[in-house]
């Protein structure tokens, strides 16, 4: 979900991806990058390469319309999660 949001702002390439996901969660690269994969076999994110005024050729992460309805889709059950939590709380004081 995390980062789906992130690429439906900007698209990254997976090494700056994986930097600004590191300052929210510990993940290390390997895991990163089998995620990134992951999301691209679900047809979530797509890919492009570009090229880099500082080295070699960048791949850079862009989220799909498919990867857009899947996100509001996590941020809808993570609202109704967030709201039951609350709720359990609120009555169980």
């Amino acid at each position: 979900m995390i980062i789906l949001d992130l690429l439906r702002k900007q698209d990254y390439y997976a090494y700056e991806l994986n930097k600004i996901l590191n300052k929210f969660i510990s993940i290390n690269e390997s895991t990163a990058y089998a995620i990134f994969k992951k999301l691209v076999d679900k047809g979530f994110v797509s890919y492009y390469l570009a090229e880099s005024n500082n080295g070699p050729v960048r791949k850079y992460y862009k989220i799909t319309k498919i990867g857009l309805m899947q996100l509001e889709e996590y941020l809808k059950n993570w609202e109704e999660f967030i709201n039951s939590v609350q709720k359990f709380i609120n009555e169980n004081k």
